[in-house]
């Protein structure tokens, strides 16, 4: 039976509702519910002024001088990645015969799954190396880059192991040759300073739901000048992404951003999360830390433990009350091992014996004790099964 109250680790799957964010919901939805903001009576101007405030909050959160006209709500967090690759990369079809397009093995599988229809669309393609802790390596850039590049992609924050990759350096040496960049930033947000003006990337994708917005609302910063090619057509989001705005999900995602402190939330997470890792590292043997020797973002720990399957230690801490992740939510249910770990140089069964435990906030440390005892029995259980 489970336990109701569960303790949530899962944070880099999504963060819960705040309560105040809910209680802007629950404000509006009883004073002045969700009307279509294109509407030019009197409740589609309510709601118009509502989606603006929204998208000034949202931001306002990517940097201090960020044009808010420059943000476009979308669907998820997958549909402001793909939208972006497909953006650049199908305007240059039109122009060249084969151009190119650069990323790397560790990126979210919402921009993997855009590589099978590249080189269906006749496309190339070079993947940027990662080393054994999965950070890109960045100085190889100029060593895979073609006169027909057109578009270099990276993740900014990896979503199963909090590895950070460095991103100024790789927008630097792209602007050199004059190529677009593409950042995937959802586990950005929130977690380290972002001023985008000042960056330099041509995209930059996130999700709301990451932040303790509502799911299913996604976000696409632009740089001005450059092109959004719509494919749901319509005069909505200035014409670069049809269909009427997500209301309930943009005042969410605004009210969440509007609350974020990324300097002040890494502090109350690290030393937690940096203790977590010692002390489970310390009492239970054949642990590795995927990512550990990297720069990562505060809340993310992923975890491999020798000679387990992942999926049935996450199943075993689940029934203790404990929700954590055996890597990306979005393949879970899946059977394959991590393209990311095995991108490290991870084997199948290291890949397939990770989980991932990620931080929403701070917890006292008894809270934690509980759930390394649980761990390391559950682990010791599980490993003197056949």
């Amino acid at each position: 039976m489970l336990i109701k109250d569960a303790i949530y680790l899962d944070a880099n799957a999504g963060i819960p509702l705040g309560a105040s964010v809910k209680q802007l919901l629950f404000s509006f939805l009883s004073e002045r519910s969700l009307f279509n903001p294109s509407s030019i009576h009197s409740r589609g101007r309510s709601a118009k002024r509502a989606l603006a405030e929204a998208r000034e909050q949202v931001a306002l959160s990517f940097g201090p001088k960020v044009d808010p006209e420059q943000v476009i709500f979308t669907s998820s967090g997958t549909e402001a990645n793909q939208l972006a690759i497909r953006s650049v990369l199908e305007l240059k079809l039109l122009s060249q015969a084969t151009p190119h397009w650069v990323t790397t093995p560790v990126e979210h599988d919402s921009s993997c799954q855009m590589v099978s229809w590249w080189k269906a669309k006749g496309g190339s393609m070079s993947y940027l190396p990662v080393n054994e802790d999965g950070v890109p390596q960045v100085e190889a850039l100029e060593e895979v880059l073609k006169p027909e590049t057109a578009l270099v992609s990276c993740i900014w924050v990896n979503n199963e192991t909090g590895v950070i990759s460095d991103v100024s350096r790789l927008v630097e040496i792209a602007q050199s040759y004059s190529i677009p960049v593409h950042l995937d930033a959802a586990q950005a947000w929130g977690k380290i300073p972002l001023d985008l003006d000042a960056h330099g990337a041509q995209y930059v994708s996130f999700s709301a739901h990451k932040i303790g917005g509502l799911g299913g609302t996604g976000v696409l910063w632009t740089q001005k000048g450059n092109p959004v090619t719509p494919h749901l057509l319509g005069k909505q989001e200035k014409g670069r992404r049809g269909g009427t705005e997500n209301l309930m999900g943009a005042i969410t995602a605004g009210a969440a951003a509007s609350q974020l402190d990324p300097l002040a939330w890494v502090q109350s997470i690290e030393p937690l999360r940096d203790r977590l890792q010692d002390v489970i590292c310390s009492r239970i043997p054949g642990t590795q830390v995927n990512g550990g020797q990297a720069k990562r973002v505060a809340n993310t720990l992923n975890l491999n433990f020798k000679g387990l399957k992942s999926d049935g230690l996450v199943m075993a801490l689940d029934l203790e009350g404990y929700c954590v992740s055996s890597g990306s939510a979005c393949s879970s249910g899946a059977l394959e091992p991590s393209h990311v770990l095995l991108a490290m140089g991870r084997s199948k069964s290291e890949a397939q014996a990770a989980i991932r435990v990620s931080l929403s906030e701070a917890l006292s440390w008894e809270v934690f004790e509980n759930f390394i005892l649980t761990l390391e029995r559950a682990v010791t259980r599980l490993r003197q099964l056949p």
